[in-house]
């Protein structure tokens, strides 16, 4: 492999390695057990993939670069759909009866600022400021519930009732940043972040226009429960080598954290039957904590010999989800739930491809496994593109994963036994822009 010797200054800003979560909005029912959703990434970043960014690495800062402020606007389209299987009078599945169709809109708002104070202090340091969302709980589930005619009557099935599970919601990560660079080739950096709940609540049950025994209840028992999440700390640290040069190496490492909850509403729980977390309603108020696990990462960047400049990147994950094995309930009958989380690793690839020298076009690839298993495992494909006017730079990004797996029906009607696993299927489309102003 050839690279030029020469660099811009902004490949010197960004051709750093990272470490990073993946940027995913897949298993929406399960994010409050299983927190893999929200992340610190710029849309540069996402558009290659999620292999390099200058958000979430410690080492990197704002170091060279005067005064930044960004301002990024993350929207997510997510659409779920569920349906059971239907059965022959062999026993044959013959096709999947879709039941439940939900689509939802979220969005959010990650800023930060970062000031290099190298010509003050005389040591190259830069210290940051930002805030993002980590962990995203917004889900919204309505199921529309069709009660029985008689027979001999020819109409459409009347609407009986909706069945209704909504929860929302983030925790925000709130950090400061500082970073240093002792030698041209290598780079130290420490991340402080706090942690904290927003709007977090529930709310679960069903409406009833007409009694019906589809229904799970015969009256309606729609019901508004209070969650709250106590303030967390935890840390991150970061190395870079040759940081100015064609190529760079990152490694960081994140700490553990237990995030506390008190609620009066519904708790986790694994579910006898598929063995995947849930939530189940507790018999009074409770508290109980979930752990984000420790996590290290290594990656690489390099801009590579070509007549049209491109930079290539790419990112290993390692998260230790095998030591988040219980969540202990407090306060009600429900005491542990053990859920056997497994290791796992993500891999992130991207490239950076320059048209004419003025426009980028970005594309990569991220796979990760899943603490759940094989069948849980997830791929992303992302796309992006750039411009810059002056002191400004505005990024695109768009990102799109799918996912499918079996669960219970999450209403059984009255009087009824759980019957077949269902097919959930989910995907989700992201689009995200960032806004920097840097002098």
């Amino acid at each position: 492999m050839h690279f030029n010797n020469s660099q811009s200054h902004f490949v010197k800003l960004v051709s750093i390695v990272l470490f990073l979560h993946c940027s995913a909005g897949g298993q929406r029912y399960l994010s409050p057990v299983l927190p893999l959703d929200f992340t610190q990434l710029s849309a540069r970043t996402l558009a290659m993939g999620g292999g390099m960014d200058f958000h979430s690495h410690p080492a990197l800062g704002n170091l060279g670069n005067g005064f930044k402020l960004y301002v990024d606007l993350d929207v997510r389209s997510t659409s779920e759909t569920r349906s059971f299987p239907v059965i022959d009078m062999f026993d044959d599945v013959v096709t999947e009866n879709v039941y439940a169709i939900n689509r939802s809109l979220n969005y959010s708002v990650p800023w930060g600022l970062g000031i290099d104070v190298t010509q003050w202090l005389k040591i190259p340091i830069s210290i940051s400021l930002s805030q993002a969302p980590i962990w995203d709980f917004r889900y919204n589930y309505t199921e529309e519930v069709r009660a029985s005619l008689g027979p001999g009557v020819y109409n459409r099935d009347p609407v009986a009732g909706y069945h209704i599970f909504r929860l929302g919601g983030l925790i925000q990560s709130t950090h400061l940043n500082m970073a240093v660079r002792p030698l041209s080739i290598l780079g130290f950096g420490f991340r402080i972040e706090s942690l904290t709940g927003e709007n977090l609540s529930q709310e679960i049950g069903v409406k009833v226009l007409q009694s019906d025994e589809a229904l799970a209840a015969d009256s309606t028992t729609m019901t508004q429960y209070d969650l709250a999440a106590e303030k967390g700390m935890r840390w991150s640290a970061g190395m870079i080598i040759n940081p100015t040069g064609p190529v760079s190496i990152g490694i960081s490492m994140k700490s553990a954290v237990d995030i506390s909850f008190n609620t009066d509403g519904y708790v986790p729980i694994l579910d006898e039957r598929t063995q995947l977390p849930g939530l189940v309603l507790a018999d009074t108020t409770s508290s109980y904590s979930i752990s984000l696990p420790l996590e290290y990462g290594v990656g690489f960047t390099a801009q590579l010999r070509n007549q049209i400049k491109t930079i290539a990147t790419g990112n290993f994950r390692y998260t230790d989800w095998s030591n988040y094995d219980q969540v202990i309930v407090n306060g009600t009958s429900l005491d542990t739930a053990d859920f056997h989380y497994q290791p796992t690793w993500s891999i992130h690839l991207g490239v950076e491809h320059w048209i004419l020298n003025k426009t980028p076009f970005r594309f990569g690839f991220m796979y990760s496994s899943s603490p759940l298993g094989d069948d849980f495992e997830r791929t992303m494909i992302t796309l992006g593109t750039g411009r810059s006017f002056g002191h400004f730079t505005f990024d695109l990004a768009i990102a799109f994963e799918s996912s499918n797996y079996r669960y219970t029906d999450l209403f059984i009607p009255v009087g009824q036994a759980a019957e077949d696993l269902e097919q959930v299927k989910e995907s989700t489309l992201i689009v995200k822009s960032s806004l920097t102003y840097s002098f």
